[in-house]
């Protein structure tokens, strides 16, 4: 059994707050970080801004998996995954 941990005056302190994966983003065509060395998301062809209410950054490859919440969004900071393309235009709407 583990021994519990306690604080100055003999406490135990509470658990720490469990850390929420919503805000994440998981929906890349490949992993971050496979691609080019120097580039992003943000610099990829195949970045989308999807305009509703608010801009929705998107993976055009992964369009099929869109939904409508967060989980296949993508971070423009991200580093660059195995199919990044040199981005040709300014951005792409639907």
């Amino acid at each position: 059994m583990a021994e519990l941990i306690h604080d100055l005056f003999g406490e135990v302190p509470p658990s720490p707050p469990k850390v929420s994966n919503a805000g994440q983003a998981h929906g890349y065509a490949a992993s971050p970080g496979t691609g080019p060395k120097g580039e992003t998301c943000g610099s990829c062809a195949h970045l989308y801004r999807k305009r509703m209410a608010k801009t929705y950054l998107k993976c055009d490859l992964m369009s099929a998996t869109w939904t409508g919440g967060h989980g296949t969004d993508v971070l423009s900071r991200s580093p660059a995954c195995m199919k990044w393309q040199p981005s040709t235009s300014t951005e792409g709407t639907k």
